[in-house]
């Protein structure tokens, strides 16, 4: 396994579980107040303080932001994430609240996969491994689905197995959600050849 760089988003509180064994941490926004509440010092704030009102401490670099730009805060911070040459991402608190902050998020992470790297989004309900041309395992969860997208037009190679519905080198598309709601029969071990795949774990309700 690669270096780690977590990304704190700025969206719905989700918990910082598991962020201690990342080897940089980027705060984006609110996200620095959710560090701060968690006792984490982020090695860089991001953002444009719309969302974030108070002092950042001296001894954390700032790349401010404007506030009128085509990047979000998130989008940004991958973008430097990518740019230091960190291949495995983790963004938290980045899934559930405004939808449109979900969707742009998910598309931020596949911004960083087109360039290389594999992006884990987590989120209070759900999880996200989103990747490309290569596989993953995904052991069994309790309580929870397994579901594929294709986050390209399409995605080619895909193939699923231990799982309730296989698929063997398939191609699926992002018009048609033929990877929803799947069941593990053990350890799932999901690949895509080419395209962005999203593999997702939602808590069932």
């Amino acid at each position: 396994m690669g270096k780690i760089c977590a990304v704190i988003s700025g969206g719905e509180y989700s918990g910082l579980n598991g962020i201690e064994k990342a080897d940089y941490i980027i705060a984006c926004d609110k996200g620095f107040e959710y560090a701060l509440e968690n006792g984490i010092k982020p090695d860089i704030f991001v953002g444009d303080f719309d969302s974030y009102k108070g002092a950042v401490p001296a001894g954390i670099p700032v790349l401010e932001l404007p506030t009128q730009k085509d990047d979000t805060d998130t989008l940004a911070a991958l973008r430097y994430a990518v740019a230091a040459g960190y291949a495995e991402i983790e963004i938290y608190c980045a899934l559930g609240g405004r939808t449109d902050h979900t969707l742009a998020n998910i598309q931020a992470a596949a911004f960083a996969v087109k360039n290389g790297a594999v992006v884990r989004i987590f989120g209070k309900e759900t999880r996200m491994i989103v990747l490309s041309g290569g596989g993953i395992t995904v052991p069994p969860e309790k309580n929870c689905s397994l579901s594929i997208f294709s986050l390209t037009d399409k995605c080619e190679g895909v193939t699923a197995s231990g799982v309730k519905y296989p698929l063997e080198n398939a191609e699926i598309n992002n018009t048609f959600p033929i990877g929803v709601s799947n069941e593990w029969k053990g350890n799932a071990e999901i690949s895509v050849k080419s395209g962005i795949l999203a593999v997702v774990i939602s808590k069932l309700i």
